[in-house]
């Protein structure tokens, strides 16, 4: 019962705080998903009840792809191809490095 109600929890806290960041844009939603994708990395060798609770509610909410997605095509349409591939290539290094380096110390 308590890794329902830290799962609920974790999750609602996730999706606000990813929420509050995310009012700064594209910008945002990428500190979001590396943040997210170090952390996530950070808790791979964790038991069950805890990756469930923080790794898949809390993250899983904190970091968003459909945010991104609407970024990019937001960004292609007011600022052009090259912003937007600029981004989500960016988005993509970054956070395949975060979670390298969040694995590397977990």
């Amino acid at each position: 019962m308590v890794v329902i109600f830290s799962f609920i929890f974790l999750s609602a806290l996730g999706a606000y705080v990813r929420w509050i960041i995310g009012e700064r844009g594209p910008i945002g939603i990428l500190m979001v998903n590396v943040i997210g994708s170090f952390l996530l990395a950070c808790t791979s060798n964790w038991v069950d009840a805890q990756i469930t609770a923080i790794g898949i509610g809390g993250l899983g909410a904190f970091t968003t792809f459909s945010a991104f997605a609407s970024d990019s095509v937001s960004l292609q349409e007011s600022r052009g191809l090259l912003i937007a591939s600029s981004y989500v290539a960016g988005t993509a290094v970054l956070s395949i490095s975060a979670a390298g380096l969040g694995l590397s110390i977990s």
